[in-house]
């Protein structure tokens, strides 16, 4: 899914459905296909307001994958094992209305048409609208836009370089391309790899550009992220323990949160002549920049205010020399503003 505007919203579909296959040696009306299908849905109503389908605009012969290539293919016999033959994988849409499309199977972007949904050009594939002049890539996911005008239109996408079956890359990459339509070349402009000898991920992946221009690559079946600058360099590379894991895409983004829920002080002195520790948190707070403690004293039941200490991070320490029988914690934030306070707590002679 992919939200395109604030009101409307893009999704992928694989429908099933019976398909004529005799031509591929399948008896006549015996034969199921899997068509690629997206709609833009309206967020607020949930009317559809455009529909495409592969099987209107793509045959069946453009695709890379045959019938019986494997489980995830299928045989083409029944329902359950409809031939994938397409394998859409991403849209999205530019500001003239139009889509572009990524399918894994035909190893081919769709630029679509927002008018009557024709297929506009194609890159990749076996018919491919351009000449790739210094790059390729197969079993592409997440193709997006990111510039274009008249004569040139800049994309951002995962190349796999491999299904399991057939290898075109010994490695795996997010790639930046450019397609020239005044003389209907496309160039690699970017190229991001893995640290190290890199990954090659027969599934799965995305790039995604960030506002600095660095770019973030979830590596698909391969359970690690990486982020780099914009000339390639890897700042950033991680990996999820489980050898078993995937990661179907990654995202980098800006985290802005308010609990529900209240900041958590505890409040400890070994006696009434002790020093008062403080401990408080609020899990998930993005914004808090310090905490001030109020407290009240053996002399007075009045909560006064401490020192503001700056936030620690996830938990904030805080002495006071004196014993405090009571006490709150207050977030403030980079503006001095208070965010939220803590329940009051009585001080323990128990450590936590």
């Amino acid at each position: 899914m992919r939200v395109v505007d604030g009101k409307t919203l893009l999704i992928t579909i694989y429908q099933t459905g019976p398909y004529d296959l005799e031509a591929y040696g399948i008896y006549p009306e015996m034969g199921w296909v899997m068509d690629g299908v997206f709609q833009e849905v309206d967020i607020e109503t949930g009317e559809v307001v455009f529909e495409w389908k592969s099987l209107d605009h793509v045959p069946l012969s453009a695709t890379l994958t045959p019938l019986r290539l494997d489980v995830r293919v299928g045989d083409g016999l029944t329902k359950d094992t409809a031939w994938d033959y397409f394998h859409i994988n991403s849209v999205d849409k530019n500001p003239q209305g139009d889509y572009l499309v990524s399918a894994r199977h035909t190893s081919c972007i769709y630029k679509i048409s927002g008018t009557d949904g024709s297929i506009i050009w194609q890159l990749g594939g076996t018919q491919s609208s351009f000449q790739l002049a210094n790059y390729n890539f197969s079993y592409q996911h997440d193709a997006r836009f990111r510039e274009e005008n008249e004569t040139t239109t800049v994309l951002s996408l995962f190349d796999n370089g491999s299904n399991r079956h057939q290898n075109t890359s010994s490695t795996s990459s997010g790639m930046i391309v450019s397609i020239d339509h005044s003389t209907n070349t496309s160039t690699l402009v970017r190229q991001y790899y893995a640290p190290g000898d890199g990954l090659l991920s027969p599934s799965q992946g995305n790039a995604q550009v960030l506002p600095n221009r660095n770019v973030l690559i979830g590596w698909g079946s391969k359970p690690s992220i990486s982020e780099h600058t914009e000339d390639g360099t890897a700042i950033f590379f991680a990996t999820l323990a489980s050898p078993d894991s995937q990661n179907y895409r990654a995202f980098k983004c800006n985290w802005t949160a308010k609990p529900n829920d209240t900041p958590a002080l505890r409040a400890y002195s070994a006696s009434t002549n002790s020093p008062t520790t403080f401990w408080v948190s609020w899990n998930g707070a993005t914004d808090v920049d310090g905490w001030r403690i109020h407290a009240t004293t053996p002399a007075s039941d009045e909560f006064m205010p401490l020192n503001v200490i700056h936030s620690q991070g996830f938990q904030t320490t805080f002495v006071s020399t004196s014993y405090h029988p009571r006490s709150f914690a207050e977030g403030i934030a980079a503006d001095w503003s208070s965010w939220a306070n803590s329940s009051v707590v009585d001080t323990s002679s128990s450590l936590p």
